[in-house]
């Protein structure tokens, strides 16, 4: 992997935010990622750069899944449109958090993730180090989170944690959070925490690919590997909502474009 840019700004405290304070397209804080294709999940839902599927107002970010036909750039056409969010910014160590509301819909794949940058051509998933902080399929009754790294002959492993909530966590306010260090990273969701991965902890086929810088990455996605194949197209559109993201304690980096996660990943 590459060296990573200089930090703008690294420090104690809060030093990257977006409360989602301006009305309309999100912020030039975020990159609107765009396409169908599958995503790498066999997802049904094109990607758009449309307010119709992410928009902010009265001080909340909405990413919102549709059942609406369409055809993404390259000539492949969908029955379902979304959106995927990510910062143009990447970030190592520190707490990375949000305030979020979800939806339940079977079909429905909800994240809030992290995934490392692509700084040298050679770069790939999972080398690259994959945190995710929220997953939520169909009903959202049980908090998916984890990470996903590399073997040392390049295959991914993964340390994933289910907490099922038999009443569901859509529909109310929830911060997730992690906290990311050289030597472990620990999850939590409203301050309590759920898990810790830790580096000392790994098998010896296992590398510890979480020292990259990371963009922020959020998203609905329709149908996949993951959710019921059976979408549930009468409770579409669902929004998913962001209240803020913040990060604290924490190096930001800016880099270029060419090191932006590709489409497949």
């Amino acid at each position: 992997m590459g060296s990573p840019t200089k930090p703008v700004e690294a420090g104690e405290g809060l030093v990257w935010s977006e409360e989602f304070d301006a009305p309309g397209s999100p912020s030039t804080l975020w990159k609107r990622m765009e396409g169908a294709g599958g995503w790498g999940n066999e997802e049904l839902q094109n990607y758009t750069a449309s307010d119709e599927n992410s928009y902010v107002a009265d001080g909340i970010l909405h990413i919102v899944a549709r059942k609406a036909p369409s055809v993404d750039a390259s000539g492949t056409s969908s029955d379902y449109t979304s959106a995927r969010l990510m910062t143009y910014a990447a970030f190592r160590y520190g707490r990375i958090e949000a305030r979020i509301a979800v939806p339940a819909a079977s079909g429905l794949w909800s994240a809030f993730w992290m995934l490392g940058t692509f700084s040298t051509p050679e770069a790939s998933w999972p080398g690259v180090g994959e945190l995710d902080l929220m997953e939520y399929v169909d009903q959202a009754r049980d908090l998916n989170n984890g990470v996903v790294g590399a073997k040392r002959d390049g295959s991914a492993w993964s340390r994933v944690e289910s907490h099922p909530n038999p009443a569901g966590w859509s529909g109310d306010w929830h911060v997730y959070a992690v906290e990311w260090t050289a030597d472990s990273v620990t999850y939590s969701v409203d301050d309590q925490t759920l898990g810790v991965i830790r580096k000392a902890d790994l098998e010896s086929d296992q590398l510890w690919s979480f020292d990259n810088p990371a963009h922020i990455i959020m998203n609905i996605a329709v149908g996949g590997r993951w959710p019921d194949p059976r979408i549930a197209d009468e409770l579409l559109p669902a929004d998913y909502l962001v209240d803020y993201v913040r990060v604290y304690d924490s190096e930001v980096h800016e880099v270029p474009e060419s090191w932006l996660p590709p489409p497949a990943d």
